[in-house]
């Protein structure tokens, strides 16, 4: 802005070259980010620690950064020396780098806020109402799934589920009887289910709280959850704010 009136002092001729640069650095800039998204989407599947989420975002964001500044270079109209290109990637891969926090922060915080669960599926078979005063009536969990296998259906309670893990499309459920397929997502079952009996400490993974003997605190928020059936499951940093709220209220 302090150049509008004096662009040749940036070296163009006119004030409308210095505006269709500045048009295709913006324009650069947004399709950088377009493509650092899904590498985001992608580091936040997996469980990282927080120091190497943040060491491979800063690696994918200077390798983003630095080639959207190089291509943009032979695009503008004006002529950028070498010591002005390195200064142009450094700046471009901070900001990248920010704008992928900023991501992770965003993600983090819908993951955190609560949802009112959806009205039951066909998956589950239907629960009874629990009215309150004055006609009122609270949401329908879960109590029990459909396990089809073959020609047979078998009734598995949601009281006898003691983890589950996710599958492709599908889900486990763990109970002392054995494993069950649920053709169900990770994510319609999280919402499905009493938060207060059950709760997801990763994205693979959904543990009932009254079957929780032990926790064991390791790293950046992170768990170690065991068990009563003597399994143990890691409680992600994403999710690590639900386990401490857990322990706050019932301890």
């Amino acid at each position: 802005m302090p150049y509008v009136r004096q662009p040749w002092a940036l070296g163009y001729p006119n004030l409308e070259n210095l505006l269709a640069d500045q048009l295709v650095i913006c324009f650069g800039f947004f399709f950088a980010t377009l493509a650092l998204r899904p590498v985001c989407r992608s580091l936040l599947r997996h469980p990282l620690p927080w120091f190497t989420l943040q060491f491979r975002a800063l690696v994918w964001s200077f390798f983003v950064g630095t080639t959207a500044t190089l291509i943009l270079s032979h695009l503008l109209i004006a002529t950028l020396d070498r010591m002005e290109v390195l200064e142009a990637c450094a700046k471009a891969s901070t900001l990248l780098f920010l704008w992928s926090n900023l991501y992770f922060s965003v993600k983090h915080s819908r993951q955190l806020s609560p949802q009112p669960p959806p009205q039951a599926r066909t998956a589950a078979l239907p629960s009874s109402h629990e009215r309150m005063p004055f006609g009122f009536i609270t949401y329908d969990y879960a109590k029990r799934f459909s396990v089809r296998t073959g020609s047979r259906v078998q009734i598995v309670s949601a009281n006898d589920v003691e983890w589950i893990a996710a599958a492709g499309d599908y889900s486990e459920l763990h109970t002392r009887g054995g494993t069950h397929l649920l053709r169900e997502t990770m994510k319609s079952l999280e919402q499905r289910l009493d938060p207060t009996h059950f709760v997801r400490i990763h994205r693979s993974r959904i543990v009932c709280l009254p079957r929780i003997i032990e926790l064991r605190s390791i790293e950046n928020g992170e768990y170690i959850v065991m068990l009563s059936d003597g399994s143990q499951h890691r409680c992600s940093r994403t999710y690590g704010a639900r386990i401490s709220l857990w322990l706050r209220n019932n301890h």
